[in-house]
Order: structure tokens, then sequence, then C-alpha cells
């Protein structure tokens, strides 16, 4: 006659559990953080010795890199040897001479 009772108790712990999780999740608010989201995405660079990566790595086009390194009157680019003293590479240039 009375076994709808028997269940009031788990009525009662469920309701209580919805509850707690419906007040945790209405209090929590969004971060307002930035970290680890980029504007730009990072430039991918490869690690190669070549004027063709170093010109990715610094986002510019490998004509204004090969400028920007042996000067406007360059017409070729290589690598040379690694410098220990200042830990960059040294680039061996070829130009143009125009008399």
């Amino acid at each position: 006659m009375h076994d709808h009772r028997k269940y009031h108790w788990l009525y009662f712990v469920l309701g209580i559990c919805i509850a707690v999780i419906l007040a945790t999740l209405m209090g929590c608010e969004q971060p307002n953080t930035t970290g680890g989201i980029y504007e730009e995405p990072p430039i991918q660079c490869c690690m190669a010795l070549t004027p063709e990566c170093y010109a990715q790595c610094e986002g510019i086009p490998l004509d204004e890199w090969v400028d920007n390194t042996c000067g406007t009157l360059a017409i070729d680019v290589e690598y040379g040897y690694w410098d220990e003293i200042n830990n960059e590479p040294i680039w061996i240039c070829q130009a143009e001479i125009i008399n």
C-alpha cells in the first residue's frame, strides 16, 4: 500500500544533486584571459641553413631578405660557415658589379 514512499529518499537526493549542479554551473564565469590565443598564427619556419628558410622565418620574401643581408646589388646568397663567436651563420653573397 505504501510502496511508493520507499523511493522518496532517492527523489530527495537526486533533487539535491541537480540543485548543486545547477548552482555550480550558473556561478561559473567565462575566463578573461587571452593566454594561448594567437592573434596571428606563429610563423612556421624550417631549420635549414638556406636563404629560403631564413627569409621564411623572418616572414619576408626571399628577394627582400637577400637585399637586407647582402645589399641591393646581390643576385645570389649561399651559406658559408657558422660563426662560433657570434653564434650566427656567415653568408657568401654573389653580387653583380656594374661599371
